[in-house]
């Protein structure tokens, strides 16, 4: 039976798939091609579903009047055998010309509402006048990419569970976490506050595992700002227990 994690628990007002739909698109330019909401959520949840992934959840939010839309997929492959986390997949698309159409995988305890991203968007198509004609490749090439990054992020959670901190050490993670962008300033002390007194006994352990769940818990909610912080995350917690920062495809 399929764990799942409650997407609901995001700080943004979820929006429910008929708002997406009833979002109207803009009219194309000679050089901006924009894509309605509703048509990129309908073709990344069919190409997952080709693909074998099983969608268990999702979750829409609308920003800026609708001129932006996040969204959050739960999804399981049939290659993944890892029973206690979940895999997330992110969707972004705008109107407004603020960011390209943009994927990203991401992962979640099952013990816990947190949310990670385990690599920054890993698909960037801007709305360029050959986007919808592209756009199924590029989606399939994403999916293949995630696909691999499970592996990978196998390797980083045992690796942070192997990797023992002392206090010292955690707090001084904490501080370069927030001067790579990790977490925000008025964020530091809740960070320490999750090391010492974690809210779940499964992160009670003094390793970089206990501590990346206690940055996760601080930093669940903030969803659109989510994948450049998880991003600045890794590269701050990777270093320090020697793996190699993931990288991103960009089209």
């Amino acid at each position: 039976m399929t764990k799942r994690i409650n997407l609901s628990v995001c700080a943004t007002k979820e929006s429910s798939f008929k708002e997406i739909q009833e979002v109207k698109t803009p009219e194309a330019t000679d050089s901006w091609q924009p894509i309605s909401h509703a048509f990129l959520v309908d073709r990344v949840q069919k190409q997952m579903q080709d693909n074998g992934w099983e969608i268990v959840d999702t979750y829409h939010s609308l920003h800026r009047y609708g001129q932006r839309y996040f969204g959050l997929f739960h999804v399981k492959n049939t290659g993944q055998d890892n029973d206690d986390r979940g895999t997330i997949v992110g969707l972004r698309n705008s109107h407004d010309k603020c960011f390209p159409a943009g994927l990203c995988m991401g992962n979640a305890p099952f013990v816990c509402s947190n949310l990670i991203f385990t690599n920054e968007v890993v698909l960037a198509r801007r709305h360029t006048k050959n986007i919808l004609t592209d756009l199924s490749q590029v989606i399939a090439r994403t999916l293949g990419k995630m696909t691999e990054t499970w592996a990978s992020d196998e390797q980083r959670i045992q690796a942070y569970k192997e990797y023992e901190l002392d206090n010292e050490q955690a707090h001084d993670l904490v501080i370069r976490a927030f001067q790579n962008g990790a977490i925000s300033k008025a964020k530091i002390a809740d960070v320490v506050e999750q090391w010492h007194k974690p809210e779940h006994d499964d992160f009670s352990p003094r390793t970089m595992h206990s501590l990346y769940n206690g940055f996760t818990h601080i930093l669940k909610g903030g969803i659109t700002a989510l994948p450049n912080r998880s991003l600045a995350l890794h590269g701050v917690l990777d270093s320090q227990v020697g793996l190699t920062a993931q990288g991103a495809i960009a089209s």
